[in-house]
């Protein structure tokens, strides 16, 4: 079924009616001629009628998906099932009156004044009844005894009280006062309005039967107390009334606010989860604590359930679930984005109820919730609902934020690649065709050059080629960064790196270059191939930034657990603006510092970088009087002397 189909639905109330099948019939023919899903719903906690089972199992027969709801007010609750499972037409039998004198609106006048916008179907019975059976409902199991216990301490309580006020010089109309307080209380006490009216009438015979004379008889000699008997029944009838209503709205109002509360708590935690995996196991959990039951959980990947997942509640046998019998249900739930299995009329034979985690373009994955304790009520259902709702709409955001990254990162690869091309091909151009003009000058005429010119060119050509590996090396370092996160690490001597790094540095002024004393014993734990790399570039930018005839000097020296390795020059120094700037990617500046003089303006973001990736720093100071300090920490590591 498309998507679009499934965003509505045709629900059918089922009762024990015989005639409940002609409104089966009418739902299920709209329902296949729309190409529409079909839902039946009943009332009440047990299915002990076999005429309603036998419309549940008809219902079953066209497709229908079943459910239960629980409730005093069934009108209310009808319609706020129907609003969310987004019903568009409702088909409910014709209603009886309630009574020889009702006073309570017909039933489908009721669910349409709730319901505007449904069209609700009003099939009538063959024969309606005015005398409907009337059917008290009880607050569950073992409530009866309890109303009946208290009526009749209540009633105990007042008939003793009575008889003290009797036997007092008061006055014997406190008598009635009592008996209508206690009918009061019961009626409020009580869980159905049958025990007011039980109350009162009990009120009726103990008082005539104790305080009326003739005393012991249930004879009335006046007539004023047969207008106290019927004024009774009615308080205690609208009482109870009242009291039953208002249980109801605090029992709703609770039901309400506790689903807002789990609902708000799980979305909380769906949104902190780091991934979709994390979201489905959040949800998961919070289902088995919610409606007490052990789900499963697969996870759909390209539109195939992969592995799949236990969530047990404490005390069932995990042996107990034979769950490859049912992977025809999850494969079929996970194409249909249906639910399927128990209680359902796709499957179900199986144990476990299958419900599609699901959003308009693709299916995230499929939960199973054991259905051998019986169906859900429709509270359960609908937390159940509720929740898979979040947890799609979690994995939803979840995508949106992948995407999005994604989107990000490739932008900034497409930037970084644009950027690269467009300053290789400026900035190498220069020393490319000063290497080309010098080669082809020694090609056509070296042999008319003096022998200084010829070494002059020599030296340029070296020059420019030494520029030219240098960025290279620079580039591929940079690329190597993005693609690859991992590093080297090792333990080295200080001293051996600084020596590596100057082999590399142009020979012509390594008269320039001074090392202090470093410590023999003075060790670094790091990627030595990149530290090397730093430090060539901070060596040759200050060559290159500084006046020839400036000393450059190299030091390092451990300070609290690190290794602070410095490359100090005496010349002109970086502006306090541009040091902030001097790190960033193809950042040149303004001034004669950094990587501004012919430059790809990659050599210190690559310093950065490494640096970080060794979670370490580079720092940029003052040399005083002049010039500038550069210094890289390094995580300093001890070695004994052999």
């Amino acid at each position: 079924m498309e998507n679009n189909e499934a965003e509505k639905t045709i629900m059918v109330c089922l009762s024990a009616s015989p005639t409940c099948r002609r409104v089966i019939h009418a739902a299920a023919r709209m329902a296949e001629a729309a190409s529409l899903p079909l839902t039946g719903i009943y009332i009440g906690k047990n299915t002990d009628s076999a005429a309603l089972l036998n419309n549940i199992s008809y219902a079953m027969s066209f497709h229908a998906s079943i459910c239960r709801i629980d409730s005093s007010d069934v009108a209310l609750q009808i319609s706020e099932y129907a609003r969310k499972m987004n019903v568009s037409d409702l088909f409910i039998g014709s209603s009886a009156p309630t009574g020889l004198f009702p006073v309570r609106k017909p039933f489908s006048q009721q669910l349409a004044e709730l319901l505007p916008d449904i069209d609700i179907h009003v099939i009538p019975d063959a024969k309606v009844s005015p005398f409907p059976e009337i059917r008290m409902k009880t607050s569950g199991s073992g409530g009866s005894l309890r109303d009946i216990l208290l009526l009749t301490a209540v009633m105990a309580a007042a008939t003793l009280l009575s008889y003290w006020f009797y036997g007092s010089p008061y006055s014997n109309a406190n008598i009635i006062t009592i008996y209508i307080l206690a009918v009061l209380v019961t009626s409020v006490l009580t869980a159905h309005v049958r025990y007011g009216i039980i109350a009162a009438l009990l009120y009726i015979l103990l008082f005539n039967y104790l305080f009326i004379e003739p005393r012991f008889s249930l004879l009335v000699y006046d007539p004023e107390y047969m207008v106290t008997y019927f004024v009774t029944i009615v308080a205690a009838l609208i009482t109870s009334s009242l009291a039953a209503r208002m249980k109801n709205v605090a029992h709703q109002f609770a039901e309400n606010a506790y689903q807002a509360k789990v609902l708000l708590e799980t979305s909380n935690q769906l949104q902190q989860a780091n991934n979709s995996t994390e979201i489905m196991r959040i949800t998961c959990r919070q289902l088995v604590i919610l409606i007490q039951r052990t789900l499963v959980c697969y996870t759909v990947s390209s539109g195939v359930p992969g592995d799949q997942e236990l969530f047990r509640y404490p005390g069932s046998n995990a042996d107990d679930y034979d769950l490859q019998k049912e992977t025809e249900a999850v494969l079929w739930t996970t194409e249909n984005n249906h639910h399927s299995g128990a209680f359902t009329d796709r499957f179900p034979s199986c144990r476990f109820r299958y419900l599609s985690v699901y959003s308009s373009d693709r299916t995230y994955g499929v939960i199973g919730v054991d259905m051998k304790k019986g169906a859900l009520s429709e509270f359960e259902n609908s937390l159940l609902l509720s929740i898979i709702s979040e947890c799609a709409m979690a994995l939803d955001n979840e995508q949106k934020e992948k995407a999005r990254q994604d989107a990000e990162i490739m932008a900034g690869n497409e930037h970084f690649r644009a950027s690269l091309l467009r300053s290789v091909s400026h900035d190498l151009r220069t020393p490319l065709t000063s290497i080309y003009g010098n080669a082809e000058t020694l090609i056509t005429s070296g042999q008319n050059l003096a022998e200084a010119d010829r070494h002059l060119i020599y030296e340029d050509i070296y020059d420019e080629s030494v520029w030219l590996s240098e960025q290279m090396e620079n580039i591929l370092t940079v690329t190597k960064l993005e693609s690859d996160s991992t590093l080297n690490m090792s333990v080295e001597n200080v001293r051996d790196i600084i020596e590596e790094s100057l082999r590399h540095i142009d020979r012509h002024h390594n008269d320039r270059i001074t090392v202090d004393d470093i410590d023999d014993f003075l060790f670094i734990y790091a990627d030595t191939k990149l530290i090397i790399q730093v430090l060539i570039n901070l060596i040759s930018n200050a060559i290159r930034h500084t006046p020839d005839g400036t000393d450059i000097r190299i030091s390092a020296r451990r300070e609290e657990g690190l290794v602070w390795i410095s490359v100090a020059d005496s010349g002109p120094g970086i502006p306090d603006e541009e040091k902030e700037n001097i790190f960033g990617l193809f950042y040149t500046g303004s001034h004669s510092v950094s990587d501004s003089q012919r430059s790809l303006g990659i050599g210190l973001n690559m310093c950065r970088a490494i640096m970080e990736k060794h979670g370490q720093q580079i720092v940029v100071e003052d040399n005083i009087p002049n010039g500038s300090v550069f210094r890289i920490s390094l995580e300093a590591k001890e070695v004994a002397p052999l």
